[in-house]
């Protein structure tokens, strides 16, 4: 038995129930202690999101427990890794409004991802729900929304302020970042200040366009063309019929002083509104991967309960998920693709193979995955249940062109749905999820990819180790060596950034950053490994009593 797997002595915390704990902010720059030698071309801000807190204390003294992860309240980082190989951070709390008003209620109030309130009364629900039905919910202002997932840097949402420049901790201008800004599982996003991540506003893509203002939901993961910086995401609203509409946002072609050009490009009408925390995207079109994970009572069900998670339907396994094409040029649902049922957090990358549509996804059986994900549970060393684990799967979409000449013909109707197919996908013992890859490759065929994965060796609940999937291997039918790893005994790590050397000429060749905490130091640290070899390069560890929380996802950008 190794050390990692013997139960924790009496007054040692559990080493992997660390990420869940309360982190202080730490709104002032501190240095890190560099191990190893940072590449010298490596020179930037590394961004990561996800919750900071989960426990806290009315001024009463009560008790207010946050239950679920994707609960907890929101808090930025950002590493900066300057000249010389000098690294310093600092974080912020970005829902401090929301804080506070928990702690005013002594619990935990308005709709939530999977809060759960058995002491709410059925007639405070109906009160509830037809509150919000009728007068629609609270306008949204100061810091009083929970913004935890994706960071965007340069949203093209934005008049740019040609007086405004932002400046790192070392006081060089950085004309890559024009704005920063955070998005989540919802019709809002929040601005920050991109170097002291200062919450400046929060907004809704209604704010951007009024066609857009009664959707409910948006995925938290848009999809933008690096090439075009076209900007895209799927705006669900709730009703009988729900309404996907999938929207293109891009700079104006006056200049960033003017308002930017948004246009709707589909409308999507379907039974079933469902949560879509991602989407998938090709050079030549937008995919909507319609996976099953379906509120009931058209939406209504999210005000009744007052969270997500008990309103979602059960896994149907006679349900089909669908993939429905949309044209990035002409602006037009051009086909559906149908596969067996199947839920996921995250599309990887998608490209166009000729006339097919390739896309590649972290897939899991069905959607009780987000059950999992409990405070309760991944705290629970003892009873603790390991979380469902996605493979990486393969879709084909054939003959896209064709499809859309037998749908044209009848415009006034959805596509008829053909069958998707599946090409690969990876063993179930090499499981992966928060996927990373080139950005050089993004919307390309490629052949890398990096994610987390779960060992089975530790007895962590999530994930022990970062893995890197040749996907060419896998192709060939070689799945015994398709896969290579990093770990390190008591640690969990992140979700990796890949970032690619300067002028390389192979897609592997540079480094993944990722922020590790180390359960065994009750610290943490940002690793940087050589992304062909898994192997360490640096490591730039955080000071005595500054832990970074477990988080969901990061951007890196290079300085000027």
């Amino acid at each position: 038995m190794s050390t990692s797997e013997k139960t924790a002595l009496p007054g040692n915390p559990w080493p992997y129930s660390m990420g869940y704990d309360n982190a202080p902010e730490v709104l002032e720059p501190v240095s890190l202690t560099v191990k190893g030698t940072i590449p010298p071309w490596l020179e930037g801000a590394l961004y990561r999101s996800g919750p900071g807190s989960y426990d806290l204390k009315s001024e009463s003294g009560k008790d207010v427990k946050i239950q679920h992860w994707f609960d907890g309240l929101a808090q930025i980082h950002r590493y900066e890794i300057q000249k010389g190989g000098r690294v310093s951070y600092r974080s912020r709390n970005t829902s401090d409004d929301l804080r506070e008003r928990y702690k005013k209620a002594e619990r935990v109030t308005g709709v939530t991802f999977c809060q759960r309130d058995p002491c709410k009364t059925i007639f405070q629900k109906f009160f509830t729900t037809f509150k919000t039905a009728t007068l629609g919910g609270a306008p949204i202002s100061g810091t009083d929304t929970n913004v935890a997932v994706i960071p965007t840097i340069n949203f093209p949402g934005f008049k740019e302020d040609p007086a405004k420049r932002h400046k790192s901790n070392d006081g060089k201008t950085d004309s890559n970042v024009r704005n920063f800004v955070m998005n989540t599982d919802g019709n809002v996003l929040q601005e920050l200040d991109p170097v002291t991540l200062e919450p400046i506003r929060l907004f809704t893509y209604g704010d951007i366009d009024d066609s857009l203002k009664a959707s409910n939901l948006a995925p938290a993961h848009p999809c933008v063309d690096p090439d075009t910086n076209e900007h895209y995401t799927v705006l669900l609203t709730f009703g009988p019929t729900s309404v996907y509409k999938v929207v293109q946002i891009r700079e104006s072609m006056k200049g960033r002083a003017h308002e930017p050009d948004l246009d709707i490009l589909a409308e999507i009408k379907s039974p079933r509104p469902s949560y879509l925390h991602s989407f998938c995207m090709t050079k030549r079109y937008v995919v909507v991967a319609h996976w099953q994970c379906d509120f009931a009572a058209w939406g209504m069900s999210v005000l009744w309960y007052g969270n997500a998670w008990e309103s979602f339907k059960a896994h149907d396994p006679t349900l089909k998920s669908s993939f429905y094409v949309v044209d990035r040029l002409r602006g037009r649902h051009v086909a559906t693709f149908e596969c067996d049922p199947f839920y996921a957090f995250h599309s990887i990358n998608g490209f166009d193979d000729g006339d097919d549509i390739v896309l590649d996804i972290a897939a899991y059986k069905d959607h009780t995955v987000i059950g999992d994900y409990y405070i309760e549970n991944l705290r629970n060393e003892t009873h603790g249940k390991p979380t469902q684990q996605a493979k990486l799967r393969r879709y084909r979409l054939k003959d896209v062109t064709k499809q859309a000449s037998l749908s044209a013909a009848s415009p006034r109707e959805q596509p008829t749905p053909v069958p998707a197919l599946i090409d690969f996908e990876l063993d179930e013992a090499i499981n992966f999820e928060l996927p990373s890859i080139n950005p050089s490759r993004y919307l390309r065929n490629y052949r890398y990819t990096y994610g987390v994965n779960r060992s089975g060796l530790n007895r962590t609940l999530i994930y022990d180790r970062l893995i890197k999937v040749d996907l060419d291997k896998i192709k060939n039918g070689d799945q015994t060596n398709a896969a290579k790893f990093w770990m390190e005994d008591k640690c969990t790590p992140s979700e990796p950034v890949f970032v690619p050397t300067p002028n390389a000429t192979e897609e592997d060749d540079g480094v993944l950053l990722s922020i590790v905490l180390d359960g065994g130091r009750r610290s943490g640290f940002m690793l940087v490994l050589n992304a062909q070899t898994m192997e360490e390069i640096a490591r730039a560890e955080m000071p005595a009593g500054k832990i970074p929380p477990h988080n969901f996802h990061g951007v890196f950008v290079p300085s000027v």
